[in-house]
């Protein structure tokens, strides 16, 4: 693979139609807030909407991300229940990217992916430009790929927004440029991912938890931990609660706080989305 510079416009030109209905998401870091824009990829592509982008992300400290499956023409949201069409598939390889990167690659039961997106040392997103997929079908799929890559599971809803290359990721200090490989100009179909989709898992149960068994042996303590804490949250224990338990009980990793806390930011975030009948949006 050769790194080549990849514009934030050019990324969007090359994934979307000019017409395509995005969401366009700036979540400040030092602010705790967001700011979400639909607009059609032509308009995020020009000049105007590329300089806020930029004032946003440089000037204001602002993470930015975009919608990768189109909006219908009137929606106001950004749920299932909106997605037009799906035009991408995608993975968030948070943690032993360049080990989860490898095995993605080498897998022949997938096509070869269109884009790789380097969003931070040692941390990838992998886009599939695709064609013919529900929206259920899709998630299906990339909850094959990411249970079988170690890709980061909540992040296989078809709302989701992912980053674009050319900004900064400003989650770090000092903040990361995002960057982009282009790895194929293939549009890849559902027949191209020979691997079988998997339904979306239902809440466990607290005796589930301590049951559960992954298709290809024991899961691991991450994954016994993830289904604890949607259970406990699940149950009305407060997230404050559950990210302190968490913690004590995860005193043999690096830094437990800060594991606690992203798990159970993702366990609040799954929640709601599983509350709304369409299915919200999350943020890689």
């Amino acid at each position: 693979m050769q790194s080549r510079s990849i514009t934030s416009w050019g990324y969007i030109n090359d994934n979307f139609e000019p017409t395509d209905r995005l969401a366009v998401v700036i979540k400040h870091q030092q602010r705790h807030d967001l700011i979400q824009r639909l607009v059609t990829a032509g308009q995020l592509a020009g000049p105007r909407y590329q300089a806020w982008l930029r004032f946003q992300n440089a000037c204001c400290g602002g993470d930015v991300y975009v919608s990768m499956n189109p909006l219908k023409p009137d929606a106001h949201s950004r749920t299932k229940a909106d997605i037009a069409l799906v035009r991408h598939l995608y993975l968030d390889l948070d943690h032993d990217g360049a080990k989860a990167l490898a095995g993605i690659l080498g897998d022949p039961r997938l096509p070869t992916p269109s884009y790789l997106l380097n969003t931070s040392p040692g941390r990838h997103q992998v886009v599939w430009q695709v064609s013919g997929f529900t929206p259920a079908y899709a998630e299906g799929v990339q909850r094959a790929m990411a249970a079988a890559h170690g890709a980061d599971r909540a992040a296989t809803d078809v709302t989701r927004v992912l980053r674009i290359p050319g900004l900064f990721n400003r989650k770090y200090a000092p903040p990361h440029q995002v960057t982009a490989e282009r790895l194929s100009e293939a549009i890849s179909f559902p027949s191209d991912f020979r691997i079988e989709p998997q339904a979306e898992p239902a809440l466990p149960s607290r005796h589930s938890v301590g049951q559960m068994r992954s298709r290809h042996g024991p899961i691991t303590q991450s994954e016994r931990d993830w289904a604890e804490t949607l259970h406990r949250l699940h149950q009305g224990e407060s997230p404050a609660s559950v990210q302190a338990w968490l913690a004590a009980k995860r005193q043999d990793k690096a830094n437990p706080a800060s594991y606690a806390a992203l798990t159970v930011s993702k366990a609040v975030r799954e929640l709601e989305r599983r509350r709304e009948a369409g299915h919200t949006v999350e943020l890689c």
